[in-house]
């Protein structure tokens, strides 16, 4: 029995619609990126929809499946960098502890691409950042940042939108991973087909998601129709590459070789 794992957050709905928590031939969970990273390295799920910089973490660790990915071309709505006062004077910033991407991300567009000498501060998880009056800014991503209302005064920066106005590449947020040496049994084809009829059911989703989220009808299918992107293709494969690159000159991750992909 394969054992899958997903993130919770509306961004991933239509790669996983119609998965059950339980059939004869797999099982499926969610965690926030966070947890779910730490059971894929652990052997606790074989593959899962996990934040791309774990596949630079752990070279020789996993294969990516290929075609699949929750990425952005522009704008992404669900990762934001809310702050105070203007932009050039933030001296410290709050990230968000649930993904190490977007984390890397943040680092990448104030430190390489605005030239900042901000401080980026891990939270921990259930803080809130408005009760810490030294910060200036602070991440916010997934569902909470799309259900997320600033108070006065805070302005707010789509991360996702920076990076393509600084690369004119995408960002790939997620991607499934599995264990290497790990046989999915076919279930690397479901999933594709499982995207497919996800894009298929957009209105379906949105209608099941909205009210749970507090959303309107409307943003919510927006969000996963037309913000979100779902294939790993050349171009989403370039701004992966990338950042990479990003993440090798900031001494964030070791060498390593180019992708490995999943093939039965």
């Amino acid at each position: 029995m394969i054992r899958i794992g997903s993130v919770p957050y509306l961004n991933s709905k239509v790669l996983v619609y119609g998965l059950q928590p339980q059939t004869e031939r797999y099982t499926f969970e969610t965690h926030v990126p966070s947890v779910l990273t730490q059971k894929l390295r652990s052997g606790a799920v074989d593959v899962a929809l996990v934040s791309s910089i774990e596949y630079f973490l752990q070279p020789n660790a996993y294969s990516i499946l290929p075609s699949l990915s929750v990425s952005s071309h522009r704008e992404m709505w669900s990762i934001q960098l809310f702050y105070r006062g203007d932009l050039r004077d933030l001296k410290r910033v709050g990230c968000d502890p649930s993904s190490q991407t977007t984390n890397a991300l943040l680092r990448i567009i104030l430190h390489e691409k605005l030239q900042l000498k901000t401080v980026v501060e891990p939270l921990q998880l259930g803080d809130d950042p408005l009760e810490y009056p030294e910060l200036d800014g602070f991440l916010k991503i997934g569902d909470p940042c799309l259900q997320f209302v600033p108070p006065a005064g805070y302005a707010s920066l789509d991360l996702a939108n920076e990076w393509h106005s600084f690369t004119n590449l995408p960002f790939v947020f997620a991607v499934w991973l599995a264990r290497s040496g790990v046989d999915l049994q076919h279930m690397n084809s479901d999933l594709f087909l499982a995207k497919k009829e996800g894009l298929r059911r957009v209105d379906d989703i949105a209608k099941a998601e909205a009210p749970a989220l507090g959303l309107e009808f409307k943003r919510t299918k927006d969000y996963i129709s037309k913000i979100v992107k779902y294939d790993l293709g050349r171009e989403e494969l370039g701004g992966l590459d990338l950042f990479r690159r990003y993440l090798l000159r900031m001494k964030m991750i070791e060498p390593s070789n180019g992708f490995d992909f999943y093939a039965r």
